[in-house]
């Protein structure tokens, strides 16, 4: 019965989209070394990046040495990170989940991209804030459509991922800054600082909430749900595939007692 569970759930799961394009993806890697399509630069968010070099070229203060790109995955933080790299002559790093467990020792003259950036560091260090607000059927459209993870569409809650990092980036001081026909939502260093923690924390107080020992993403939890929270696992949705299993052992049983019956 354990291998007729196993194999009638194996086609359950497969019948996902999702999942095929997670099987293309390990497949890309044993042949190519990378789970990715090959990179290609994307004609829309290359527009994106010369309006944000406008942006920059008109501003009264110095050329960025530092950037944050945040926003949902598949919003196409990478690829305008690349992109922006190439005409700032700033090195482009994708920061990874695990990385971002405590303060990130970010370094001048880099672009830096996370989903999780602005509601766990300190963003002081950088120049300039990018945040990729796409809708989150946008963003699960391109994540299968990349082909490589597209299991986070069955797995991460898209919706409270965006809902914490659009609070995240309202917390922060300085004037928002917006590119016509685009997600894009831009902020500058202001004099004093994003001062993001310090607006977290009063408006905390305001609502006569203590706030000590909380990090940042903890904060930003009570604040939206009044709970805290932090790192992957309030994202991430319990149970995604729990029909699959169940029509799985269903199947088994079925399928077990029928020859049983038989014999």
């Amino acid at each position: 019965m354990a291998l007729l569970f196993l194999v009638h759930t194996a086609n359950n799961l497969l019948d996902r989209y999702t999942l095929r394009s997670v099987l293309r993806a390990q497949a890309r890697s044993i042949f190519t070394g990378s789970r990715e399509k090959p990179y290609k630069p994307v004609p829309v968010v290359e527009h994106w990046a010369d309006s944000i070099m406008e942006i920059f070229l008109e501003s009264r203060r110095r050329f960025p040495n530092s950037i944050c790109v945040d926003g949902p995955p598949g919003s196409g933080k990478s690829t305008l990170g690349r992109a922006l790299a190439e005409r700032c002559g700033l090195q482009w790093r994708t920061i990874y989940w695990r990385e971002l467990k405590g303060p990130y020792p970010f370094k001048p003259g880099r672009i830096y991209e996370n989903i999780r950036l602005i509601r766990t560091q300190d963003m002081d260090p950088f120049d300039w804030i990018i945040y990729v607000d796409c809708s989150t059927e946008d963003a699960k459209t391109r994540v299968i459509s990349r082909d490589r993870d597209a299991a986070l569409v069955d797995l991460v809650d898209f919706t409270l991922l965006k809902r914490i990092g659009d609070t995240a980036f309202a917390m922060l001081d300085g004037e928002e800054i917006s590119i016509p026909g685009s997600p894009l939502k831009i902020k500058r260093r202001p004099q004093r600082g994003y001062r993001d923690l310090d607006e977290l924390k009063m408006r905390l107080w305001d609502r006569q909430i203590d706030t000590e020992g909380f990090s940042k993403e903890e904060l930003l939890f009570i604040y939206c749900d009044g709970k805290p929270k932090s790192g992957i696992l309030p994202y991430v949705k319990l149970g995604a595939y729990n029909r699959e299993l169940f029509s799985g052992l269903y199947d088994a049983f079925a399928m077990s007692l029928g020859k049983r019956l038989l014999t």
